[in-house]
């Protein structure tokens, strides 16, 4: 019996599916886990665009102004597809503001406000080594964070990229405290 026919028929029918894509139908396929994440990763992505725009601004080795670049650009991207998502999704990019409200998951994973400041009050002399500190601290938040979604999140994409957001944070880790020596 030949089946090839067959066989392209339902090949066929898979590709019209949708089956093999690599990008996952965000509208029917997510849950209160991810948008947790993305509407808590949000904020924590703006602060560490304002920590990197202070350090390309102000850092003063090189090394430090390049990694502050490219962290400012990932986060950049970062931020658009989970606003992006969250837009499909019909789900507001804020989160609730009042800390209490988040306590059950470990809290808002954020810099304070008063670390920031003091960070745009630091001297040139010591901004480089106060930077690579804080963003270091800011940089384990965001790991920490994505652990809620890795584990409970029902988005294929939304997973993806918190896995991807805790691989790359580590490795900037390491190049961060590489840099503080």
């Amino acid at each position: 019996m030949n089946r090839h026919p067959l066989v392209l028929l339902l090949a066929g029918f898979l590709l019209l599916a949708g089956c093999g894509t690599a990008q996952p139908n965000a509208k029917a396929d997510f849950n209160a886990a991810d948008v947790m994440f993305l509407q808590m990763m949000l904020p924590l992505h703006d602060q560490g665009i304002e920590l990197t725009g202070l350090a390309k601004e102000r850092a003063v080795r090189p090394a430090v102004r390049d990694l502050a670049t490219e962290l400012d650009a990932v986060q950049r991207k970062e931020s658009e597809t989970m606003k992006g998502w969250l837009a499909e999704w019909g789900q507001p990019t804020a989160v609730d503001a009042d800390p209490g409200a988040h306590q059950h998951h470990g809290g808002l994973h954020q810099t304070s406000p008063a670390e920031i400041a003091a960070l745009e009050s630091t001297p040139d002399a010591e901004f480089d080594t106060a930077f690579l500190n804080l963003m270091t601290g800011h940089l384990h938040n965001s790991v920490e964070l994505t652990k809620s979604e890795v584990d409970g999140g029902g988005n294929a994409g939304a997973k993806e990229l918190a896995t991807s957001i805790r691989e790359s944070r580590s490795k900037e880790i390491s190049r961060l405290l590489g840099l503080v020596g």
